[in-house]
């Protein structure tokens, strides 16, 4: 990502600062849209195995993966999502869930990096290994 203010779908590739944008994008792109900021990028000539495809699948691949990628990380990824797309704050999180607010930082970083690792979009396909689980991502960054 450059110093602009958001992606086009060509430029990610799931570094960290990518990663809280599409989170925080995640209600347009679930929605087929990419996000608004981004409005003057249009996805019309987009291929896949020589066959155009409608513009919204772009948008919807991407929030395909990152959630999927969030859902992997259990509680941890609905903490990161819970901050960074619907805006709620570690207190808040710390009383609905009972924890110290240094435990929803502390998780909220370690599902940021989980989220932020790996090949680019469609991870699970792009390599001939299954993606590291989330329980030994935490495990190795210990």
């Amino acid at each position: 990502m450059t110093d602009k203010d958001w992606c086009s779908p060509g430029e990610i590739r799931f570094k960290v600062r990518e990663v809280l944008w599409l989170i925080q994008n995640m209600e347009s792109l679930q929605n087929g849209h990419w996000p608004p900021e981004a409005s003057n990028y249009v996805d019309i000539f987009g291929k896949k195995s020589g066959r155009h495809k409608a513009p919204f699948i772009t948008a919807a691949d991407y929030y395909i993966e990152i959630t999927d990628r969030l859902e992997k990380c259990g509680q941890d990824g609905l903490i990161l999502e819970a901050m960074e797309a619907w805006g709620k704050s570690a207190e808040s999180l710390s009383k609905y869930l009972g924890m110290p607010v240094w435990s929803v930082f502390k998780r909220r970083k370690s599902a940021l990096g989980y989220v932020a690792s790996g090949p680019g979009r469609r991870w699970h396909k792009s390599t001939k290994r299954e993606p590291e689980s989330y329980k030994d991502f935490k495990k190795r960054k210990r």
